[in-house]
């Protein structure tokens, strides 16, 4: 069964909180790299709203065009005012453009696939990617990965304040409960590296034959958390050889977060 798209948790207090509109966007989350047409079936498994709930939403959002048909499929797909949307968000992000320029270099050096990605609920979202030699995983700009596993949520959450990791740890345990003990025992050893050497490694975790290094770039003037990854071949990368690519995204990501300020 598919990953259950997680609320925000603390909403039901606020009175400002328009519920019906938190499930139209929830469906909307549904929608990713990975699944760009899901049937109404699909959607109400990841949202586990009622499926008549579901079929009044995808109703609503296909009269305003945020959703459409997906050919002949009988499936549903993202309209083009999402990708207006999407679009709007990229104009305002500077870390993406002026980080690409260092990822290509460290590309270079290394041969290593180098990704920036930022948390959105609990998955990270690719705003940047430079492609490696590890063919498999170089997912594409506006890709999402699973925090539980990815080295750049792994990094984000070494690098949360206690309340943030808090909250965020709790939301891990009630979405996926079965696999929360495995999930914290990585993200506790992740933290423990994070303040003993400033980043992480992943060691085949996200991809048996993958191993990641990643740091978190803190902005300077808002404080948002980004993970900043590089990975290769598990085989040609073993961890002390990926320590020094370590130390490289440290001081990266260091220089980012004094260049932008978003």
């Amino acid at each position: 069964m598919p990953t259950v798209i997680a609320s925000s948790p603390g909403r039901s207090k606020d009175r400002q909180y328009v519920t019906a509109l938190a499930r139209g966007l929830k469906i909307l989350r549904c929608f990713s790299h990975e699944r760009p047409q899901l049937s109404v079936q699909e959607i109400v498994r990841l949202t586990a709203l009622p499926q008549p709930t579901v079929w009044r939403l995808c109703h609503t959002l296909s009269r305003e065009g945020f959703i459409v048909p997906a050919a002949e499929s009988g499936k549903l797909a993202p309209g083009l005012p999402v990708l207006g949307l999407g679009y709007a968000v990229l104009v305002r992000q500077a870390l993406p453009t002026v980080a690409l320029p260092y990822m290509q270099a460290l590309t270079a050096r290394h041969r290593v696939g180098v990704s920036l990605a930022v948390r959105d609920g609990l998955e990270m979202l690719y705003l940047q990617r430079t492609h490696g030699e590890f063919i498999y995983l170089n997912d594409p700009v506006g890709a999402r990965r699973p925090l539980a596993t990815a080295p750049t949520g792994w990094a984000c959450v070494a690098a949360y304040d206690p309340k943030q990791r808090r909250s965020l740890l709790e939301a891990l345990r009630r979405g996926d409960p079965k696999a929360w003990p495995v999930t914290r025992a990585h993200l506790e050893r992740a933290s423990e590296e994070y303040r003993r050497q400033g980043f992480i490694t992943n060691l085949g975790v996200m991809h048996d034959q993958m191993n990641s290094v990643a740091a978190p770039i803190r902005s300077a003037r808002t404080g948002a958390v980004y993970g900043l990854s590089a990975s290769g071949l598990a085989s040609q990368w073993p961890r002390k050889k990926l320590l020094s690519v370590g130390a490289e995204l440290v001081a990266l990501a260091k220089d980012l977060a004094a260049a932008v300020a978003d």
